[in-house]
């Protein structure tokens, strides 16, 4: 039973960088040019429309919370849309350099998380958010990971979680849904009819919170650009797996601020990398599929349209990147060279690796270029699916 809005339990302390105050933000309809109301939880606007959030960013915003004393995402308060920053450990994760056939290769290792992710990060502004608009009960449709990020987050926080994913999401996903006392929702099906599920089960009575549509998820994403160029400066590529575009759009809308704050000189191309039959975005980009096949592995980004399809589209023809798209044999191989180095993440972390190798291989990445992968999901949620694709 889904419980209505109310009061939520939020932790009291505060990690907002001292002598900073809430950014300004503003949010926008993309397909009517709307603005609505900023403290109104609104995930898509009544045109249909996708929205966008914007943050008020500048220099001295970024550069308090590069100084500032705190860790984890809270150090970003600065440049966050929340009046609250709570305490976490999810963020700063490490970076992994490997130099691959004279290009330099930044790993960036989110599957490091806590619950295993990049899409901690996202989860946190969401429910973060939700918690200060008061609202005590949130629903997210899920593949499995987002689903574990939000609710750890809603157990912190002291909001109720009711996750609604396919039937077929991996059993370890599953249990850790339930160690964290989330509602779980099986859905037979595909990701469309899950989240038709979710979307019916709300009935006014709890926020919905998907990531596909609302638009704090991406400002818990950006974090993830922010500390890249701490480290490395500038980056001439990215290759983000992409499915409902979470890591492609919460970068891009980081390096945006970046940029616009001074602090990067030129925005780095961004590479679509999508999986065999689950490639809307790289047909938009021109790619034509090279097998009429549908990837089984790739389950986190197995999603046939996504809402903000065309937006994706775009940010990637703006920076001047590409589409590439990849079979389960390619994943397969590369999750074997990963686990070779010590990388041990889930089949759908593999897909922007294999892009890169495709890329490599017919020259669209030359030597002396720096490229950055996030790695986005642990590998240990899904084992027996490892050692199952290893033969072992």
């Amino acid at each position: 039973m889904l419980s209505s809005s109310g009061r939520a339990r939020v932790l009291s302390m505060d990690n907002r960088t001292k002598g900073t105050t809430t950014p300004g933000f503003s949010i926008t309809c993309q397909a009517c040019g709307a603005r609505l109301p900023s403290d109104e939880w609104t995930w898509r606007h009544a045109c249909g429309g996708t929205l966008q959030l914007d943050v008020d960013v500048d220099a001295a915003r970024v550069n308090a919370s590069r100084s500032s004393t705190v860790r984890g995402l809270a150090r970003f308060a600065p440049v966050l849309p929340l009046r609250h920053t709570p305490p976490t450990p999810i963020g700063d994760t490490p970076l992994s350099l490997e130099v691959v056939e004279g290009v330099r290769v930044a790993f960036k290792l989110d599957y490091l998380n806590p619950c295993g992710s990049f899409k901690d990060r996202g989860a946190y502004v969401t429910v973060a958010r939700l918690a200060e608009l008061g609202f005590n009960s949130l629903v997210i449709d899920s593949s499995g990971n987002a689903g574990v990020a939000t609710a750890c987050m809603g157990r912190r926080l002291g909001l109720r979680v009711d996750v609604f994913l396919p039937s077929s999401t991996p059993e370890g996903k599953k249990r850790l849904l339930r160690l964290l006392g989330a509602g779980l929702h099986e859905v037979e099906g595909d990701r469309m009819a899950v989240h038709a599920a979710a979307l019916a089960a709300t009935r006014g009575k709890a926020a919905y919170a998907g990531h596909w549509w609302q638009p704090y998820f991406a400002h818990g994403v950006k974090t993830m650009a922010y500390e890249v160029i701490e480290v490395l400066g500038r980056i001439n590529m990215v290759f983000a797996p992409v499915g409902a575009g979470t890591v492609l759009l919460g970068l891009h809308r980081g390096f945006t601020e970046l940029r616009s704050a001074g602090l990067m000189a030129n925005m780095p191309r961004l590479v679509a990398a999508q999986a065999e039959g689950y490639a809307p975005v790289c047909a938009d980009l021109g790619v034509e599929p090279e097998h009429d096949e549908r990837s089984h592995l790739a389950d986190a980004i197995a999603i046939a349209d996504p809402p903000r399809r065309r937006e994706m589209a775009r940010v990637v023809r703006e920076t001047g990147g590409f589409g590439v798209v990849v079979s389960d044999l390619e994943i397969e191989a590369v999750l074997s060279w990963l686990t070779d180095r010590g990388y041990i993440v889930e089949p759908t972390s593999a897909v922007p690796v294999a892009a890169f190798f495709k890329a490599l291989g017919d020259g669209s990445v030359t030597p002396g270029t720096t490229v950055l992968i996030p790695l986005t999901g642990t590998g240990m949620k899904v084992l027996d699916e490892l050692v199952h694709i290893a033969g072992t």
